[in-house]
């Protein structure tokens, strides 16, 4: 037990806290050298310091505790680049976010809301319940494969019979309109808008939902039923796509 040094001493050289060290401990990314049985007091060696002082700048650069045992365990440049795409990827996002809740903050995006009837129609779907994270691959590769069943009598449009966020899973229905489908939504009178590119993109939609909440409110009017997203682009198109909510 030669050169072992206090937890204290050895936090402030490896410039990780006291509490660090003791987390780090109980996630197994770095055990004291020996524990006083007496008295619990944690002791380091200082061949322990590199490790340390790795898991330190880890910590400071974002990694969280899970990708740093991976990462000290197989220290490679390719865990690092992966989590620094990652990292810029969350970063740009956020500050996408953030310009977003800066914009409506000083004036609400305005929209324009019409009524219309529209047609009954038939078509075939999948349903699934899914976060905001798995909702664009769900959509994608359902519209895909059911386009397959379909005459092409219609966009592809998607049913959201609960909420879907970062932490509510819907459920979702991916529909494509075709002659003869197993399911029929009935004619009547919807409320819509149109939006397109940056609008389509959560959490930026909520704000088309959100005013035609408001219109309804405003003008007395109820909507009722599953809201349907309708894509009004082909491929290679900017994404741009009817929001309608059904009336009565």
């Amino acid at each position: 037990m030669e050169n072992l040094v206090t937890i204290g001493r050895f936090a402030e050289a490896a410039r990780l806290s006291q509490k660090a060290l003791r987390l780090s401990a109980e996630n197994g990314l770095l055990e004291p050298a020996w524990v006083d049985p007496g008295s619990g007091y944690r002791y380091y060696s200082p061949a322990q310091l590199e490790r340390a002082t790795l898991i330190a700048l880890l910590r400071r650069g974002g990694m969280p505790l899970a990708e740093i045992k991976a990462f000290v365990s197989d220290p490679s440049p390719r865990r690092l680049d992966a989590f620094e795409r990652r990292a810029t990827d969350e970063f740009a996002e956020r500050r996408r976010v953030l310009r977003y809740i800066r914009r409506i903050l000083k004036e609400d995006p305005m929209y324009d809301i019409l009524t219309k009837q529209v047609d009954g129609i038939s078509y075939v779907s999948r349903s699934t319940r899914t976060t905001i994270e798995g909702l664009d691959e769900f959509i994608t590769r359902t519209v895909e494969n059911l386009k397959a069943q379909s005459d092409g009598s219609g966009p592809a449009f998607v049913l959201y019979h609960g909420a879907v966020t970062e932490e509510d899973d819907g459920p979702v229905e991916v529909c494509v309109p075709t002659a003869g489908g197993d399911k029929d939504l009935p004619a009547g009178e919807v409320a819509f808008l149109e939006i397109e590119g940056e609008e389509t993109d959560y959490p930026f939609v909520l704000g088309a939902y959100k005013a035609l909440y408001h219109w309804a409110k405003e003008r007395g009017r109820q909507l009722s039923g599953s809201p349907r997203e309708i894509y009004l682009f082909r491929p290679g198109e900017t994404l741009r796509m009817e929001i309608a909510f059904p009336l009565r």
